[in-house]
């Protein structure tokens, strides 16, 4: 488990919140130390969830930092793992979106003529 200074303490849903402001101001790898945390509270129908939802954050973090190959496969296992909730998202998840975005990413990731400017887009974990 990942060492944050939080703990495992926020509800699930104030987590999701946390880690979506996280995310917001350009910090993915607290967004996803605190998913990683919190997963230890998730009841165990939503631990797939939880796990999927910190690779989320994680190939987040390395795609940001330029490491393609790992941030791809970070979001090709997140995406697996939230997929199966797609039909019943908890928390009020946009788990639909968050397949697209993780796909939309992954595809941006193996451009080799990709602009080197190219910022990944921040997902939106919850519906709007």
């Amino acid at each position: 488990m990942a060492d944050v200074s939080w703990g495992p303490q926020l509800d699930l849903g104030a987590a999701i919140t946390e880690s979506q402001r996280l995310m917001d101001h350009g910090d993915p790898a607290r967004a996803r130390d605190l998913l990683e945390a919190e997963s230890a509270l998730a009841p165990p129908e939503e631990l797939e969830l939880w796990q999927g939802l910190w690779q989320l954050a994680d190939g987040l973090e390395r795609a940001v930092r330029g490491e393609s190959l790992v941030a791809a496969a970070r979001l090709r296992r997140g995406r697996d793992l939230v997929g199966s909730y797609e039909d019943r998202p908890p928390h009020a998840l946009d788990i639909t979106g968050l397949l697209a975005w993780s796909t939309h990413v992954i595809d941006e990731l193996a451009v080799t003529t990709r602009d080197p400017d190219w910022v990944p887009p921040v997902p939106r974990l919850r519906m709007p």
